[in-house]
């Protein structure tokens, strides 16, 4: 959802809800990480206000990490 203020055009900010616990909000350096994540095969999406989402598949391993890259332009 888009909250614009109503005096200045450039005053705006998004809020978006997520329908289960696994998520991030992005760093200032741009990582993120979700954590607790069970063993199994994701689509991870990447959501901005303004730019296009974007999505990529990953297989977290029991015990393991997985790496997914994002870049927005």
């Amino acid at each position: 959802m888009k909250v614009e203020c109503d005096a200045h055009d450039f005053m705006h900010g998004f809020v978006f809800v997520a329908k289960n616990p696994y998520y991030a909000m992005v760093a200032e350096d741009g990582t993120f990480s979700i954590d607790n994540v069970p063993p199994g095969k994701y689509t991870i999406k990447a959501w901005h206000g303004t730019l296009k989402d974007q999505k990529s598949k990953v297989e977290v391993a029991a015990g393991g990490t997985a790496n997914v890259d994002f870049t927005f332009k």
